[in-house]
């Protein structure tokens, strides 16, 4: 099905929910891949557009389960891939590592402006979905992308995130130093055939839009309700960090829930075969923090 002359969709099926995958083209040579689920019920529904992190995609873990019971708490769902990931969605498998090389932190926050902008043109209308009211939703890197754009995005009403990073530049002087000379940071993942690479491009963008890419900054400047859920036991970004977010005064509601006993990614590993109560405690707050925010609020309003 041809939504427009930028997006094609196909029918699937992931879990209990029907699935609508759709290519938005954006700026990039790759377009960003997204699984649309629509609310079984409501006519006045608002619209949540999910961001992975770091290593992931939209099929992820944990991401279809998320984005299932969000669709079944009344809510239309856009869960996309960034463009660069290099993933192959039906195998998970980084198959491209020449585009995962030259990610950036810009080019997902541009890959999630053209989200938005295809919402916002009104190419989802005869899906019956508005995006007239929406909700952002990012876990780790996805975190800090989505905040970044949420700013700049007049329809967003809420956002939610995830095991949030308080800053993007975590790298040590040696670890920078050698990153520089090499010309990428070399490392291992099960899912990739051979090592991956990051390219060095990836630190010149962060240093050189730390104005910009000031997390806590962007947090207090929201006027928008934020939810920042995280695992008492992460490691990979500690509870330390994302409550520097909530430090000094901020313009919107904010609210921090740590999950008890949960890790960086609530105690899924992917493929995920069943949900874990730390998942479980995350996706209620999550689920409910959005009715009370884009529902119940907005009609009290």
């Amino acid at each position: 099905m041809i939504l427009d002359q930028n997006a094609h969709c196909k029918d699937g099926l992931r879990g209990e929910t029907a699935v609508r995958e759709i290519e938005i083209r954006g700026q990039g040579h790759s377009p960003v891949r997204a699984d649309l689920r629509k609310a079984s019920s409501g006519a006045d529904r608002a619209l949540i557009v999910v961001c992975h992190g770091f290593l992931g995609y939209k099929r992820w873990g944990f991401f279809p389960y998320l984005s299932d019971r969000l669709a079944g708490a009344g809510f239309d769902v856009l869960t996309i891939s960034f463009s660069l990931n290099g993933i192959d969605e039906a195998t998970g498998l980084f198959d491209r590592p020449e585009e995962f090389a030259r990610n950036t932190v810009s080019a997902e926050i541009a890959d999630l402006r053209s989200v938005l902008a295809f919402v916002r043109s009104g190419a989802l209308d005869r899906e019956g979905v508005r995006g007239e009211a929406l909700g952002l939703f990012g876990h780790s890197r996805g975190a800090a992308v989505a905040l970044l754009a949420a700013g700049e995005c007049r329809e967003a009403r809420s956002i939610v995130t995830w095991s949030t990073l308080g800053r993007l530049d975590r790298y040590t002087a040696r670890r920078k130093a050698a990153w520089k000379k090499e010309g990428a940071l070399v490392f291992n993942d099960p899912r990739a055939r051979e090592p991956l690479r990051l390219d060095y491009s990836y630190y010149e963008d962060i240093d050189a839009r730390r104005e910009i890419f000031d997390i806590p900054r962007a947090a207090a400047a929201l006027s928008i309700p934020h939810l920042m859920v995280h695992g008492e036991r992460d490691a990979a970004v500690t509870p330390r960090e994302t409550r520097t977010l909530l430090a000094g005064p901020r313009k919107g509601a904010a609210r921090l829930e740590i999950v008890r006993g949960a890790g960086h990614t609530f105690n899924v590993a992917h493929p995920m075969r069943r949900p874990t109560s730390a998942l479980e405690r995350a996706v209620g707050l999550s689920a409910e923090w959005f009715v009370r925010t884009l529902v119940t609020e907005r009609k009290e309003r």
